[in-house]
Formats: structure tokens, sequence, C-alpha cells
């Protein structure tokens, strides 16, 4: 599927920002929003969708899939869609332990359905061979949602307490900056207690 151009100039400014954004990339309404009225942008993605100039993932869910020379056509990214409907919908977001224990590195397996904790309405959306799945809670671990320090303690989640070793803690060392670092401390009171040790040992300097 090749992103042309369409004679219209909003369908254009539409189709420009895609291309802007690069492969892998999936929008909705809402990033489109400053173009133009919700109608009117609904409306010309809908005309996009219909002419095969971008690809419909799900409700109010698209991107613009290009040639692939394994799969063919490869389109959005899971972590691009997850980004797409947190802006669109503007959700606060916390990955499931598997899935953050996945994005830290500390496991290679990619699980098959992708969950992640919001304070929206429930959802799924399905990705090829992939589920993504929102749920619902507006519990207290929420308040880590979107931060360093929410990441790391859903991966140490599915690590385990006693499994937690030197190699764990060198790895989120070097995979961290030093503003995520700066993150895990100032978040210290948000974390069970068995983790405030870890995330200190993740910050210190001394290698």
């Amino acid at each position: 599927m090749i992103c042309a151009t369409p004679s219209k100039p909003f369908h254009r400014q539409i189709l420009a920002r895609v291309a802007r954004k690069g492969r892998g990339w999936a929008f909705t309404p809402h990033d489109f929003s400053d173009l133009g009225d919700p109608r009117s942008v609904g409306m010309a993605l809908t005309r996009l969708v219909r002419h095969g100039k971008i690809r419909r993932i799900a409700r109010g869910l698209y991107d613009c899939p290009h040639p692939h020379p394994v799969l063919g056509q490869a389109g959005a990214t899971s972590d691009a869609v997850v980004d797409a409907v947190a802006r669109g919908r503007h959700l606060r977001l916390l990955p499931s332990p598997q899935v953050a224990a996945n994005q830290l590195g500390l496991t290679t397996q990619v699980p098959s359905r992708i969950v992640y904790q919001s304070d929206g309405a429930p959802s799924k959306v399905v990705l090829g061979k992939r589920q993504i799945e929102f749920r619902r809670n507006t519990g207290r671990n929420l308040a880590l949602a979107g931060r360093a320090s929410g990441l790391v303690a859903q991966a140490l989640r599915d690590v385990g307490q006693a499994h937690v070793t030197l190699e764990t803690i060198r790895h989120l060392r070097q995979r961290l900056d030093a503003a995520a670092k700066k993150q895990l401390q100032a978040d210290l009171p948000l974390v069970p207690a068995w983790m405030r040790p870890v995330f200190q040992q993740i910050t210190r300097d001394d290698g």
C-alpha cells in the first residue's frame, strides 16, 4: 500500500503528516484536530480508507501499511497502537508485568496478549495475531502510569521478589538513563516495601 497524495488539500495535509511521522505510526482523529473540526477529519479519514491510502485497524484507529520483503505488508507496531490509543483517549496506561519485563529486556518472550491497565473504558484491539487489551483500573498502581518507575515496578513483579538477582539490577541500571533513575528515587513511597531496596540499588552510581 502506497500513501500517495490525493488531490484535495485537506487530504494532502493528513497524508503529509502521516508521512512525516514515518513508517509504523498509528493515529486517531485526535492527531489531526488542528486541521479541522472532528466531523471533517472523520470524513476525510473514511475517504482515505475507502481509497486505500490508509488502513482502519479498529474504530477510530488507523495506520498506513508499507511493503515488507517477508510479510508482504507491515503496519503499525503494537507500541505505536498503544501510544495512539493513549493520545486519542487521553489515557494513563500501565503495562502488565509481562509486557513491562519484555520492554525492559528482562525477557525475550513477547506475550500474545498485550495488556495495559488504564483509567478509561475497557477495550480491545486485534493487531494481526496479537491482541492488545486495555483494562480499567483506578487503583493505586496507576499513580505510576506513564513513568519509568511504573515500568520497572511492573517488570519486577514479573521477575518476582525471590528471583531478583544482581544481574537483574545491573541490567536495569544500564537500561535506564539519569532522568529515569531520578524518577525511581522520587517514587520510592509508591512501590511495595520489597521493591524499595531494589530501586535504590538500581539508582546507585557505583556500577
